[in-house]
């Protein structure tokens, strides 16, 4: 298969932050300021704002009208309630006035993202609903996208899951406690069909970069067997702001059987996961950073492309990204992430 040496920008859980010089007498280590690298496509994971208002989507809007890349795409998360338009309707009073009223807030932020007229378009950006998607970069790649703005249930933000839901997974495929909820399951890597490239989602799989500074794993379980199924060669998101990283992983030779074997939720996550990675699951490798680098460079560089001698090998390994630019206390520490990769080359 003919492929592209591409450049992807990633970055998430900004929540109007902009891209500024900062005081660095107030900021550790603050590489999120203009400009960032050049990129042949950016990619937000979502939590643009901090309560989806209006003039918070603007201030975002002008931080990515900054980004010097010809593709951009965003997905919104938790806190960009208004772009849910569940959430905001059950949290409307049952009189026809408030009803009209939040389907009128959801229209108008929804119009700002995805209308030909809104700003976002103006802007080239492109906001991507739940599901697959296709792109031809100007690079001469074609990237396939999986995106999903979800995350499991937690306090009463946007966008939510109960933790026995699975949103990712065939029936056929679901743990046998949980309930099947999936509109647009993650299709499996296969070599009959076109596998996905980037799976784009807000929250991390269990287990993986989603640890909280309490110590316990935010992560989804269903979304890590989705993961394990479909096997990206990236799988970007943020939304635990601690879990900033990178990590490769090499799944096992057994992962399709894996994760298609029957097992609770409790028992995946008490380890069962593990015999789809290699090396009955620790053929796990955190990449590792130099912040005094990227604090000069804007942005932590990964190169798994075949040109910088690591590249990935599809459906074998899988480059996991959390990209939260916030820390705990939303100040705007943690750096982007620039990751060099091969994409498949688009067909004329």
């Amino acid at each position: 298969m003919a492929t592209v040496n591409t450049r992807v920008l990633i970055i998430s859980d900004t929540h109007c932050a902009p891209l500024a010089e900062q005081d660095e007498g107030r900021q550790p280590f603050a590489p999120f300021k203009a400009p960032l690298p050049k990129a042949d496509v950016l990619i937000h994971c979502g939590d643009l704002t901090m309560t989806g208002l209006d003039a918070e989507y603007h201030k975002t809007l002008d931080m990515l009208a900054q980004i010097d890349a010809p593709v951009k795409l965003v997905i919104p998360g938790n806190h960009d309630l208004t772009l849910d338009r569940d959430f905001v309707f059950s949290h409307a009073k049952k009189d026809p006035k408030s009803e009209a009223e939040a389907h009128a807030k959801v229209d108008k932020a929804r119009e700002l993202w995805t209308s030909p007229d809104g700003r976002a378009q103006r802007e080239g950006i492109t906001y991507l609903v739940e599901g697959v998607h296709q792109i031809d970069l100007p690079n001469g790649a074609r990237v396939t996208i999986y995106a999903s703005p979800y995350t499991p249930e937690f306090y009463d933000w946007g966008f939510p899951y109960e933790r026995d839901e699975d949103r990712f997974n065939s029936p056929l495929r679901t743990l046998s406690d949980a309930k099947n909820i999936a509109p647009y399951p993650v299709a499996p890597f296969t070599h009959t069909v076109v596998p996905v490239d980037i799976l784009l989602t807000h929250g991390p799989p269990y287990a993986r970069l989603d640890q909280t500074n309490r110590g316990d794993f935010a992560g989804c379980p269903h979304l890590l067997r989705a993961l394990m199924r479909s096997r990206p060669l990236i799988h970007c998101f943020g939304h635990i702001h601690e879990g900033w990283g990178a990590e490769r992983v090499e799944w096992s030779n057994d992962a399709d059987n894996v994760a298609d074997s029957s097992a609770s939720i409790s028992q995946w996550q008490n380890g069962s996961w593990k015999a789809g990675v290699a090396q009955q699951g620790s053929a796990i490798e955190k990449v590792q950073t130099d912040l005094d680098a990227a604090k000069e460079h804007h942005a932590v560089f990964v190169d798994v492309s075949k040109e910088g001698g690591q590249g990935l090998k599809r459906g074998e390994e899988t480059l996991l990204v959390n990209a939260a630019i916030m820390d705990v206390e939303y100040s705007p520490v943690n750096a982007p992430w620039i990751v060099d990769i091969d994409l498949p080359k688009a067909i004329s």
